[in-house]
């Protein structure tokens, strides 16, 4: 498997490379000026950014990549504005990476989607049948306007306000770690002091009325010691 890496304002570090390149992911530095012509042959795409300086230049090389490619495609950004992450999701970015992410982490996620979608690429030719590429956003749909979810087109559930407010924030950065303070900042509009109990009081709620067993919750994944993610790839 091969990963192109697009370097903008900031350097995608050494050790990131490292740790992909001994889990079997080929890593290629690619160059604003010739991107376009080596993007065919990869799997995946990184696009390491500085959020406020570099929004313009990554919103151009997703529309490219959108228009020439499908690869896996993520922004690896220093803690992005909500706007710009939901501007990025629409350019067909698969997740943004925060700075949080260290190398572990990000390998798993990029391996595990580029194992899925190969296991999902050998299933298609084998039934003759095409994959939809979004398939996993469409497993489960906000209803905004009643503060509810569906989940496999199954019955609407109703949320309450703020757990509408966080579901709709792992939603949004689906597949990617959301942090404890992020949680917090973004559902409560206060600066976090460590309120970590809240939070996790907030997902238990959420999860008795989404998950089928809340105690092996199988897509409100938590990350140790960091946050939760919305795993809508392994449902």
């Amino acid at each position: 498997m091969k990963a192109g890496i697009i370097n903008l304002s900031a350097d995608f570090a050494e050790s990131y490379s490292k740790k992909l390149e001994k889990n079997n992911i080929h890593v290629i530095p690619l160059a604003l000026d010739d991107f376009e012509q080596k993007i065919s042959e990869l799997d995946a795409v990184i696009v390491r950014e500085i959020a406020v300086e570099d929004t313009v230049q990554t919103c151009s090389i997703l529309i490219k990549l959108k228009e020439k490619t499908n690869a896996d495609v993520w922004v690896f950004s220093s803690t992005p504005q909500k706007i710009t992450r939901t501007v990025y999701l629409q350019l067909g970015a698969l997740g943004i990476l925060s700075e949080e992410c260290d190398e572990d982490e990000l390998q798993l996620i990029i391996s595990n989607s580029l194992c899925r979608k190969g296991n999902k690429s050998d299933d298609s030719l084998r039934d003759g049948i095409d994959q939809e590429p979004d398939q996993a956003v469409q497993k489960l749909k906000l209803i905004p306007q009643n503060h509810g979810v569906q989940i496999l087109g199954e019955k609407e559930i109703t949320l309450t306000t703020l757990e509408y407010k966080v579901i709709s924030l792992l939603y949004n950065n689906r597949n990617n770690v959301v942090t404890y303070g992020e949680i917090y900042e973004r559902v409560w509009q206060k600066k976090y002091n460590n309120q970590k109990y809240r939070v996790a009081n907030l997902i238990y709620h959420l999860r008795e009325k989404m998950e089928d067993n809340p105690n092996g919750p199988s897509f409100i994944r938590t990350i140790r010691s960091k946050g939760y993610m919305l795993d809508l790839l392994a449902i």
